[in-house]
């Protein structure tokens, strides 16, 4: 593996979401909602993170119900956790699988969905970058541009097969 590839794995390995304590609870105005989680992900995705996320974006996702209408312009740190879980979510899943995915279950909080999803979202980046040794029964660490895209889709294999088995469980 290249000393570039591995520096950029160090960044990412470094990596964790923002804790529910440090989303802030006054209020933020659109273009404020932004800039925050622009600059949380940018230690993962660096300049490409720019138009992940924009008013018209946000806009849609009010309209289809994915976060509720904020109040008096300014969103809430439940409407932040929501829209952050979204722009990382939508990088390999659909909006309707999202929306299924961030349904929360009764008696669930959105504190509680948004810890449970940043402590998950750690995990996993944690054992991409450090891998287990095949000879341990795991999956090598990838190596290349390819291993990871293949790892992706795996995952989003992955993703499907549990969201049609949810499905059949709530029917």
């Amino acid at each position: 593996m290249s000393s570039e590839i591995q520096s950029a794995l160090a960044v990412i390995r470094r990596y964790r979401p923002v804790q529910w304590e440090q989303i802030p609870d006054l209020g933020l105005y659109m273009d404020q909602v932004i800039t925050f989680i622009t600059r949380m992900y940018e230690p993962l995705y660096g300049e490409d993170i720019h138009g992940y996320l924009s008013p018209s974006m946000i806009n849609n996702y009010v309209k289809s119900k994915l976060i509720p209408r904020p109040t008096g312009k300014k969103y809430s740190r439940e409407q932040i956790a929501l829209l952050t879980m979204i722009v990382a979510l939508k990088q390999t899943s659909s909006m309707e699988d999202i929306r299924r995915m961030l349904a929360l279950r009764e008696g669930e909080t959105v504190e509680a969905l948004y810890g449970a999803f940043s402590q998950r979202f750690s995990d996993v980046i944690q054992s991409m970058c450090g891998g287990i040794a095949a000879s341990q029964g795991g999956i090598a660490a990838p190596q290349t541009a390819l291993d990871f895209a293949i790892l992706a889709c795996g995952y989003s294999a992955g993703c499907a097969a549990a969201l049609k088995g949810e499905a059949r469980e709530v029917q």
